[in-house]
């Protein structure tokens, strides 16, 4: 019985054995080039110094005519303006291309949550200003407090809708106005924390990245249940990735929307994600009986500033 053969260790060898030839013209080319820099100089200077009629051209004209040719028969239809040549700049026009549909995307997705948001802004203005108005004959001091948060919550979410990049510290800020907000109008019903691993304070974060999600959170967690609950917002450091995670102890996720988390808001978030981050961030939902987990995970990009723990 014939021994099997091995044609990928065949290719390997073959493959092997055009490198080194390639080399061996390489360097026999580069050889004869730095032959040629140093001696057709000094052909030069000695047909100066020895006067009389000009001779050195003639060397210089036909060695540079040779190692031209050498030139082209080792590199031509690889390196020198050959397919390897071509297939470089193919890739180069490529990338660029691809650069510009990326960046296409992301003015894209900036604009469709610029969009959003001001569809969604005028609901809660108006839901909230109400809110105030009914305050202010029989609770002064809430309704104050309500519209301090209100106007702290609006400064945030215009410096957000309106920047390419924040920090973990702009969101919590915005995520905490905004449910300070809507503590007013659940009262002990909605309780509300906040677990930041200090040296994530600083750390990069697209803007309204997590006020989706805590959203939510309240929406189909929190305010269908009669007693109420609370939220917990957090982020860890795991290696070179940040976990940002929203818990609810409501009623679940899952009994309002799709169980995979393909309900319209985290669908537009996970797109949101894919562009923002070049497909390196992920978005999970799971039931935490009671209640839901949410998880953002995303690159760090750049080290972290101080800061320091915080609860809500």
């Amino acid at each position: 019985m014939n021994p099997t053969v091995d044609y990928a260790a065949m290719r390997r060898e073959e493959a092997l054995r055009d490198a080194r030839k390639r080399v061996k013209e390489m360097r026999g080319f580069y050889f004869a080039a730095t032959a040629y820099a140093i001696v057709i100089p000094s052909l030069w200077i000695l047909n100066l110094v020895m006067g009389g009629k000009i001779w050195a051209h003639w060397p210089m004209i036909g060695w540079g005519i040779g190692l031209a040719a050498q030139g082209l028969s080792v590199f031509a239809g690889r390196s020198f303006f050959g397919t390897e040549w071509e297939q470089k700049k193919v890739d180069e026009i490529m990338a660029r291309e691809n650069l510009k549909v990326v960046s296409s995307e992301k003015q894209l997705v900036q604009a469709q949550m610029r969009m959003l948001q001001a569809q969604i802004e005028p609901h809660f203005l108006f839901n909230t200003l109400a809110n105030i108005q009914t305050l202010i004959p029989r609770a002064p001091d809430k309704a104050s407090l309500m519209l301090d948060n209100f106007i702290a919550y609006l400064r945030q979410s215009l410096t957000a809708s309106r920047a390419q990049e924040g920090t973990v510290k702009q969101e919590v800020d915005l995520l905490r106005n905004y449910l300070e907000l809507l503590k007013i109008r659940m009262g002990d019903r909605l309780q509300f924390e906040f677990d930041i691993e200090p040296d994530l304070q600083g750390a990069s974060l697209a803007p309204m990245l997590l006020q989706p999600v805590v959203e939510n959170a309240i929406k189909h967690g929190l305010e269908p249940k009669v007693e109420g609950g609370k939220v917990r917002v957090s982020a860890r450091r795991s290696g070179e990735t940040m976990v940002l995670t929203v818990a609810d102890n409501g009623l679940g996720f899952s009994d309002h929307a799709d169980r995979s988390g393909a309900g319209v808001g985290l669908a537009n978030l996970r797109e949101r994600l894919a562009v923002l981050y070049d497909g390196q961030a992920t978005l999970t939902v799971a039931d935490a009986a009671p209640g839901t987990v949410i998880t953002v995970s995303v690159p760090l990009s750049r080290s972290a500033g101080e800061g320091g723990r915080q609860a809500g």
